[in-house]
């Protein structure tokens, strides 16, 4: 059945590959946002552009009244709210992007289902997407809105999966021989799930009428230690990286706005229960094993460092600087 979907974001390492997912299915696709990035245009969409806090725009756009509305970028209650007075009654599924990281820290499970308790005091961001799926709760009970709320844990397209740095920094290392952290012993496991086999689930639960109401985790069903992951980063650029280790609890002395990635989430062995998404997705399951996806995702790196990317000089450093005093 076509429907007409709109996506608020659309150029995201998650939503970009469900807007071309949505196009693939058939449905009329519309993207709000602030304006298509380099790279990011996706042929048989329409954009519009124009900012979030552009309340006029968006009541303009609001009352096309779309079959399906997906919001990637709320971070706020308050962007909660609006989102219920611009599409309450007006759509016939709003799908709120929250967060995996939102589930209780530590963990203290070996499965995360989606009856998991929330609770992240560590990260300020996953404690803000645990209170927008509250206000979204609350609206539905009361009748406002018909929602479906979806936890992405670490997904990934152009950019590879990476510990304190950011995935370009870790390959720029890599390339130029330097050594690279991992937190704890490395040996912690992980969930990567690419974001083209996140999209084909997602697409699937939009216009489904019995996810009204639901909690979904998309996320891949297979974990891999940090060590695992930074080699196989490591195989597809053509290195063996030098892993050094460093206990989180002591990287974070070092830069405090890692505790919140690390303890809050990165640090944590993390596995999730898929089975309720793989029903409702029609026997979904990933498809992209680790080796491809990181191998795709250095191909957009290997450009961008091939166009001149240089890390923040500072952070090197503090990396360099780490490593001495831990090695």
């Amino acid at each position: 059945m076509t429907m007409r979907v709109l996506y608020v974001g659309g150029t995201g390492e998650i939503s970009f590959a469900c807007v071309e997912e949505a196009v693939r299915a058939g449905h009329e696709v519309t993207v709000y946002n602030r304006g298509a990035r380099p790279g990011f245009e996706t042929p048989r969409v329409r954009h519009v552009i124009g900012d979030i806090a552009d309340d006029a725009l968006y009541a303009e756009v609001a009352g096309e009244n779309f079959d399906v509305v997906c919001q990637f970028l709320a971070l706020e209650p308050k962007d909660i709210d609006r989102d219920i007075r611009a599409f309450g009654g007006r759509c016939r599924q709003y799908v709120f992007i929250s967060s995996a990281s939102a589930y209780a820290k530590p963990i203290s499970v070996p499965l995360i289902r989606e009856d998991t308790p929330l609770g992240n005091p560590f990260w300020e961001y996953s404690r803000k997407k645990e209170a927008c799926e509250a206000r979204l709760r609350a609206a539905e009970e009361a009748g406002d809105i018909r929602a479906t709320i979806i936890r992405p844990s670490h997904t990934y397209r152009t950019n590879l999966p990476s510990t304190v740095v950011r995935g370009d920094h870790l390959a720029w290392r890599l390339v130029n021989g330097k050594s690279v952290i991992v937190h704890g012993d490395g040996e912690s496991v992980w969930t990567l799930t690419h974001s083209e086999d996140f999209a084909r689930a997602f697409v699937r639960i939009c216009g489904n009428q019995d996810a009204l109401g639901c909690v979904f985790n998309i996320t891949d069903s297979t974990v891999h230690s940090w060590n695992r992951i930074l080699r196989t980063v490591g195989a597809a650029i053509g290195v063996e990286p030098n892993i050094v280790s460093v206990l989180s609890r002591r990287l974070v002395t070092y830069e405090p706005s890692w505790t919140g990635t690390l303890l809050g989430d990165k640090s944590n062995s993390l596995l999730f229960d898929v089975s309720r998404v793989s029903r409702a997705a029609g026997g979904w399951r990933c498809e992209i094993s680790l080796e491809e996806g990181v191998e795709r995702a250095w191909r957009f790196t290997e450009d961008r460092l091939k166009g001149g990317y240089r890390p923040d000089p500072e952070l090197d450093a503090l990396i360099d600087q780490i490593i001495a005093e831990n090695s």
